[in-house]
């Protein structure tokens, strides 16, 4: 057998196909046509020796900004080599009136695989220091709707911010809602919700939610929480999980505390989905990059597979794109990170400045993109955590 790229003795971790063992992964043009062990009789190109690494499908980051017209946007295709991602959504930096630029200028320019929501205010973030959606005139959930009709291979979704100093406090803020609700109803998508300070309750929040829709930033601290005064998850956030709503980290500048996700984890409460919300003000400390933030949870006891699962499989499902990306499936697009594990002592912080000790590092070694291994593959940003580091006290 002839191929462009064979990946060598890695250990495959793929929860698409319940599969973990010491595979060869064999790659032709731009998808995957063997997973075999121990491929014998191979002409590759290029060989990758995975030895000691995990092999899984390129990561899913659910949560970003790469709109770089807004203060946050970062430039996606140097985080996709770095990190191994190879598909991110956009959460919404863009809005109905400059939607198009974003795509031109960025998702149709760009190697990684890049979708996006589209944000209730018409604006999205280009000034989101002065509350895009303060002022109600600047709610478009109609141009939502047509910007996602016109957009329907890269616009999945609708994103709504709902902190009170964002969408209004009272029946402004429930209205701003509303709206969001209705522009994913009507353009037959879903819809993010970011948690802040709300002008409503968590419980009242996850009450008004369908199963499809997302809450992101799961595990903020501050008043309006998953967890109640006492640390207890709320009925109301276990019934809407139940119900398949979605919970996304999303961990951010200001919106991942260590208490809140411990207290959920030792309920059973687990996120949907592992993401970054990775923006110019995060990239360098405390989020850096998709692989450290899988890294807090080995850290906290979420076992290799599920966190897998969480950063590929279940954010694949979550984009309707499950056939295609998520997998190592035989004849999928061959998206693939070679995650190298470092072992030794690693400072973690949350963003509240706490930091945690690890044991257990990922980084990204290879990433491969449709076939191509990316320049800059292994150059993680978070490299810099690794050694010893003084023990909080």
């Amino acid at each position: 057998m002839e191929c462009d790229i064979l990946i060598r003795g890695g250990e495959v971790i793929d929860p698409s196909q319940g599969l973990r063992g010491l595979r060869d992964i064999a790659i032709c043009g731009n998808q995957i046509i063997a997973v075999a062990e121990g491929l014998v009789d191979v002409e590759a190109g290029r060989v990758v020796n995975a030895g000691g690494m995990y092999v899984t499908p390129g990561l899913i980051d659910l949560h970003m900004h790469a709109y770089t017209h807004s203060p946050f946007g970062l430039d996606p295709d140097p985080l996709c080599a770095a990190g191994g991602v190879t598909t991110m959504l956009d959460a919404g930096t863009a809005g109905s009136y400059n939607f198009d630029a974003f795509r031109r200028d960025g998702i149709d320019r760009c190697k990684t695989h890049l979708l996006s929501l589209v944000n209730l205010s018409c604006f999205g973030l280009i000034a989101a220091n002065l509350g895009e959606l303060l002022d109600r005139r600047y709610a478009d959930p109609d141009g939502v709707v047509e910007t996602i009709r016109r957009n329907r291979d890269v616009a999945v979704g609708v994103k709504i911010r709902a902190g009170k100093h964002i969408i209004g406090e009272g029946e402004q803020g429930w209205a701003n809602l509303r709206d969001a609700i209705r522009a994913a109803r009507e353009s037959e998508t879903w819809l993010m919700v970011h948690i802040g300070e709300c002008p409503m309750s968590i419980p009242e929040l996850c009450e008004s939610l369908e199963a499809g829709d997302c809450v992101t930033h799961c595990f903020k601290g501050g008043s309006t929480r998953v967890t109640d005064d006492d640390g207890a998850i709320h009925p109301a956030v276990r019934d809407a999980a139940e119900r398949g709503v979605i919970f996304d980290v999303g961990h951010g500048f200001g919106s991942f505390q260590w208490e809140v996700v411990e207290a959920a984890l030792e309920q059973g409460f687990e996120p949907t989905t592992i993401s970054t919300d990775l923006h110019t003000r995060n990239l360098h400390g405390p989020v850096f990059d998709m692989p450290t933030t899988m890294s807090k949870f080995l850290m906290l006891g979420v076992p290799i597979d599920r966190v897998i699962e969480m950063s590929t499989t279940r954010p694949a499902k979550i984009l309707g794109q499950d056939e295609s990306i998520g997998t190592l499936r035989v004849g999928t697009v061959a998206d693939i990170a070679v995650l190298e594990k470092h072992d030794g002592r690693f400072a973690f912080t949350d963003s509240y400045s706490r930091q945690r000790v690890g044991h257990e590092l990922l980084t990204a070694a290879v990433t491969i993109r449709r076939g191509e291994i990316l320049p800059g593959s292994g150059n993680s940003p978070s490299r810099h955590l690794a050694g010893a580091v003084p023990t909080p006290t």
